[in-house]
């Protein structure tokens, strides 16, 4: 062990005290040179003679050195850094050549590189909680199918506490809600999260003002809440007094008792304003029919999350016996918490990631064609340098050594390109997760320079090797002036290929997403969306329009809230313009309640074996102001009060799957409020039938769909903070175009809302165009990135076929100059040259359309009415494909038309 530290020091010392070295080597070897003339005049030789001799007999003192240099193991370092300088003269001499090659690294590195900073952020970097591997998400899987799971009653949480062994602790939280805030300026939407006392504790988090929740507090007619840091900095503007002030929530008086650090992420959604507290053990949720909780646990250290499940399963059997109408075959399923909440990334990300891939190849190509000409023409210099004893190894490690520095510009490039790369990703993503921790961090940094030392490689080998075996009688003798490239040419001819091929794809692929686009916006949603304006108007379930009943989870609904919406809706209907307007709990493709039902006079199904269907409740205008057809039947209308008969109303996909052989007019269905498991207290008589809408988006099925009369509510709720009797989105419908007039109808609906109540604020205000927009957002940031990517591809190819013909023109421009003198015309010379640019092109076109058979059914899930083989797209991208590649053939082929041939045979 001695030796070995004896010797890195002696290696360390070389090579940081080089001079003083190579200094003491030199005085040594001149002492023992001095020893040794001394030794041969002490035998009768001359001054002259004796210190001949001595130099022949050492050897050299420069080979000595060298060879004690060789046995230090420094001179390898000290080569490379000879060959960086050496390079980076090179790079500083050719300031264009240098350019286009760092430029086009970092295109395809920053490229990326952005596209690894999302992943890194949401699958690779671990919840910023603390030991957050040790936390899992808790379901309920669905009687009679463990493959689906749900929230668990809420209640539960308490007897988990009791009976397990494997966890620190337990919490709840809810996921994003929308609810209203006044008190603290004009009424705006903020939103919250709900989460038993002991959340934040389970997470690690510590506030940076005031406190947590205490175990006693939930909500009531006064509740504390937790701020985030922004909603502190924006409505406070960051006072540090903020603890002990009051707003109101939910028509009830809101406390600030604590504010949460900057940075605190939530878990769903990129937005949380505030938190409030959830009691478990309260009786409203003993009736365990409240399923809207996500349990959160923290496993204790040493405890597997097979162990964890084990004794969860016997949990739940204890618990099924003991409440057997709630959990009668209910098990549960753990989940990784990093896995729950972002499991789903890698299957939209990673196909991203391999899109600015193949970018990433097509830059290496271009950047390994250029350099393989550039190479070519230091032939003479590779020679020289082989003629006086380089080997090819050293050969290499020049040539490896400029390309290693002309990556790793690219890579710094690529980074400051990311950061607003980054951006860009995050402004056609809109909403989306996590948003402010995607950033540059010590992974992304080594992902980048791991990816530019891999294209270091990839374009660096080919011309390293081309430069390490030099034909030395040819290029000393000028033997560059040739007729044809030879195999040399031929490799370049087959890089503009791959790039042409790898741009293939890209291109097929945003082929593919624009033609999906067009198609989805061609589809019939179900309704005229022309001049619909929509906006959202959501009572808050407490205070003067819902209150809970005590001895329960029950809310009881004012006549209030009826008689908002219908004063709501005549005013609205009254403004300048509007010719019909209508309420519903959710526009299309932007809410749903999902609900059980049964079929009266048909068999009763298990409780666990009901069907489904989606549930809105609409105003009696509401299909009228759409223009949804109606089928059979009629619409509801104002006689549907709540003394009369419940009516609903279906879709055709409802009627065609649950009544295929009758009428479903005057059939009577009992519908569920599924989240807490209990029946509606009066069936509904199906009135009508009308037309499909496209709920969950232009490129989803329409949904078997019931529609109630808001009218014909329960006056008692069960459980739960969002009633959906409270939920509004309006829509209205004018009688021109929206454009110019807007700004006017807002005002008026905002003052209308005003004058029956101060404290409500209007949201969510958008055209039904821009909904149906919204509702297609996945495919259209897929469409939006792809096209970007393929553009990248598409010039960077284009460089690389534009560099091939002008090489080719430059190289045999003494034959194209004899070509003219023999009487060869300007038309032949053009087509020489563009049937090479036909060639290549074309051959690209075609492996490029192989390649994209075998890879864009990755992005399969993504399209809409076409096949990832779609023949119309493949052809039309083809030959745009071939005739811009053809246009970069042009400007090299009428340069060659030009050549004079008496310059050429006077040159020669």
């Amino acid at each position: 062990m001695t030796r070995w530290l004896y010797i890195v020091f002696l290696r360390a010392r070389s090579l940081f005290r080089q001079g003083q070295v190579e200094k003491e080597l030199s005085d040594e070897l001149q002492f023992h040179l001095e020893r040794l003339v001394e030794q041969k005049r002490a035998e009768g030789m001359p001054p002259e003679q004796a210190r001949y001799a001595a130099l022949h007999e050492m050897g050299g003192v420069e080979q000595i050195k060298e060879e004690c240099r060789d046995m230090r193991r420094t001179n390898v370092i000290e080569n490379l850094r000879q060959d960086l300088g050496y390079a980076a003269r090179q790079l500083r001499n050719n300031p264009g050549f240098s350019a286009v090659i760092v430029l086009s690294l970092a295109l395809g590195i920053g490229a990326n590189s952005t596209i690894f900073s999302v992943i890194n952020a949401l699958l690779f970097r671990p919840l910023p909680y603390e030991h957050s591997e040790r936390l899992v998400a808790i379901w309920a899987t669905l009687p009679g199918n463990p493959n689906l799971w749900d929230p668990p009653p809420v209640a539960e949480s308490i007897d988990w506490k009791t009976q397990n062994h494997v966890f620190d602790d337990i919490a709840l939280t809810s996921f994003t809600e929308d609810s209203t805030a006044s008190g603290i300026g004009e009424p705006q939407p903020i939103r919250v999260q709900y989460v038993t006392p002991d959340f934040f504790t389970l997470l690690g988090v510590k506030p940076i003002l005031g406190r947590i929740f205490r175990a006693g507090e939930m909500q009531d007619r006064t509740l504390s809440v937790v701020i985030s840091s922004p909603f502190w900095k924006s409505h406070f503007n960051s006072d540090p007094k903020v603890l002990g002030k009051t707003f109101n929530i939910w028509g009830a008086v809101a406390t600030v008792v604590g504010v949460m650090p900057p940075g605190f992420a939530p878990f769903f959604g990129n937005r949380i304003d505030l938190w409030e507290p959830i009691n478990p053990a309260g009786d409203m949720f003993k009736s365990r029919t409240d399923h809207w909780l996500m349990p959160v646990a923290r496993l204790k250290a040493g405890v597997t999350l097979q162990q964890a499940q084990a004794e969860m399963d016997v949990i739940a059997r204890r618990l099924e016996q003991a409440y057997p109408n709630s959990n009668q075959g209910v098990g549960k399923i753990l989940r990784p918490l990093h896995q729950e909440l972002f499991g789903w990334a890698g299957g939209a990300l990673y196909p991203l990631l391999g899109a600015v891939g193949f970018v990433l190849l097509i830059a290496c190509v271009n950047v390994a064609n250029l350099l393989w000409s550039r190479t070519e023409t230091r032939r003479k210099e590779y020679a020289l340098r082989a003629s006086l004893g380089a080997n090819r190894r050293r050969l290499m490690q020049q040539l490896l050594a400029e390309c290693g520095l002309l990556a790793l510009l690219g890579g710094c490039l690529g980074i400051i390109l990311s950061f607003g790369g980054i951006r860009i990703f995050l402004l056609l993503a809109g909403e989306f997760p996590i948003a402010g921790g995607i950033n540059i961090d010590g992974r992304v940094l080594a992902f980048t320079l791991g990816v530019s030392l891999l294209t270091a490689l990839l374009f660096g080998l080919g011309p390293a090797a081309l430069a390490s075996n030099p034909d030395l009688n040819s290029a000393l003798r000028g033997g560059e002036r040739r007729l044809t490239a030879g195999s040399r040419g031929l490799t370049r001819h087959v890089l503009a290929v791959s790039e042409v091929a790898l741009a293939m794809v890209l291109l097929i692929g945003a082929g593919l997403m624009i033609n999906t686009m067009l198609r989805l916006q061609r589809v019939d949603p179900g309704f005229d969306a022309h001049n619909l304006l929509t906006l959202e108007v959501t009572l808050p379930d407490g205070g003067k329009y819902a209150e809970r009943l005590p001895g329960g989870n029950r809310f009881k609904a004012s006549p209030r809230v009826t008689a908002f919406h219908l004063e709501l809706l005549a005013k609205a209907a009254a403004l300048p313009g509007v010719s019909s307007v209508g309420m519903v709990s959710g526009v299309p493709t932007h809410w749903s309640e999902w609900r059980s039902f049964s079929i009266l006079g048909h068999p009763a199904p298990l409780p666990d074996k009901r069907p489904f269907t989606s549930y809105n409740e609409v105003s009696p205008g509401f299909f009228r102001t759409l223009r949804i057809p109606l089928k059979r039947g009629r619409y509801p209308d104002e006689h549907d009060a709540p003394g009369a008969p419940w009516v609903v109303v279906v879709n055709e996909a409802f009627a065609q799957r649950f009544f295929p052989n009758e009428n479903p007019l005057g059939q009577q269905i009992l519908m569920r409020y599924e989240n807490y498991h209990v029946d509606e207290e009066h069936p509904r008589q199906i009135v009508g039938v009308v037309g499909d809408v496209k709920e969950f988006g232009l490129g989803e099925n329409a949904p078997p769909f019931a529609y109630a009369s808001y009218l014909q509510q329960p006056a008692v709720f069960p459980g739960g903070r969002i009633v959906t009797h409270l939920r509004g989105d309006l829509v209205i419908r004018t009688d021109s175009g929206l454009r110019g007039r807007l700004p006017d109808l807002l005002a008026g609906v905002k003052k209308a809302v005003a004058e029956l109540d101060p404290d409500q604020p209007v949201t969510h205000i958008m055209t039904m165009e821009e909904v149906l927009t919204e509702s297609i957002g996945d495919s259209r940031l897929y469409m939006q990135l792809m096209g970007i990517f393929a553009g990248m591809a598409l010039l960077l190819a284009l460089i690389g076929i534009y560099g091939v013909m002008s090489h080719f023109v430059a190289e045999r421009t003494r034959e194209i100059g004899v070509r003219v003198a023999l009487g060869a015309q300007r038309a032949d010379i053009l087509r020489m040259v563009a049937r090479l640019g036909v060639t290549l092109t074309s051959m690209g076109v075609a492996i490029g359309v192989g390649l994209a058979l075998l890879s864009t059914r990755v992005i399969g899930r993504f399209l809409f009415g076409v096949k990832p083989t779609d023949p119309s797209t493949y052809a039309g991208v083809a030959a745009a494909l071939a005739a811009i590649a053809l246009l970069a053939c042009y400007v090299p082929a009428r340069r060659a038309t030009k050549v004079d041939p008496m310059v050429v045979l006077r040159y020669e």
